[in-house]
């Protein structure tokens, strides 16, 4: 067959026949706005969840007085990262849901292991339907029986349940800090996990190019769940200071 006996698909046909048998052109998308690192730690009396109070757009902090730390109900707090529209779709579908618990007077109000799982399916789903969702997030709460739990669920379905969860940078900067610094034999108490908390936001702030000094830090324990701050980590650049070359 000569070339000149037919002609290439424009672009808009191309993406016409991919949608017709299902598939996306760019199935992992473009993530327009999207959150930093999160963190959270568990200690023998409830969980912490932190993340900064920054959306990006590209490399640009484009909003800066956005929480990424939620809570869910009174035995749940989360924080999310990646993709902040889907962050924001998947909170409302959450919120609709422990509505739609209270309507119906539900004695069964959701727990921390459920959402955690409720995500895992959901990402998985979503990754295997060719529907990417850029997002990871940190579960964290009390369970009725088993006390503190924390999870961490990324994009793709898997889910890591520990006493420390991280995201985006923090995995390589915070999380072996904070496994070096665990006790061996108990775990932490709850002026150390603030510690750490404090600790990583403060090495977040130094290292991370994405990061900004204010925060929040989402609490549950067995009194209930919250969320404290925003607060301002301690801005200390003197490691920076070095003496020029001649």
């Amino acid at each position: 067959m000569i070339n000149g006996d037919y002609e290439r698909a424009s672009p808009e046909e191309v993406a016409q026949f991919l949608k017709f048998i299902g598939i996306n052109d760019d199935p992992f998308g473009q993530t327009v706005t999207a959150g930093g690192s999160v963190i959270g730690i568990r200690y023998d009396q409830g969980v912490l969840v932190a993340a900064d109070n920054c959306v990006h757009f590209g490399s640009t902090p484009r909003f800066q007085n956005v929480d990424r730390v939620f809570k869910i109900n009174e035995q749940i707090v989360m924080g999310g990262g990646g993709d902040f529209a889907d962050i924001q779709m998947y909170k409302r579908t959450i919120d609709a849901q422990v509505v739609t618990d209270r309507i119906y007077q539900d004695t069964t109000e959701m727990k921390p292991k459920t959402l955690a799982g409720w995500f895992r399916s959901t990402t998985y789903t979503r990754r295997s339907s060719n529907d990417f969702s850029a997002v990871a997030v940190v579960v964290g709460g009390m369970e009725p029986q088993a006390g503190p739990y924390l999870a961490y669920i990324d994009s793709r379905g898997l889910i890591v349940e520990d006493y420390v969860a991280t995201t985006d940078t923090a995995q390589q900067m915070v999380l072996p800090m904070v496994r070096d610094s665990k006790p061996k034999d108990r775990e932490f108490t709850e002026e150390e996990a603030l510690a750490m908390i404090r600790q990583g936001m403060e090495t977040l702030n130094n290292r991370d190019a994405r990061a900004i000094p204010y925060y929040t830090v989402g609490v549950c324990n067995a009194n209930g769940s919250h969320i404290e701050g925003p607060y301002n980590v301690s801005e200390d650049w003197t490691l920076a200071r070095h003496n020029r070359i001649h």
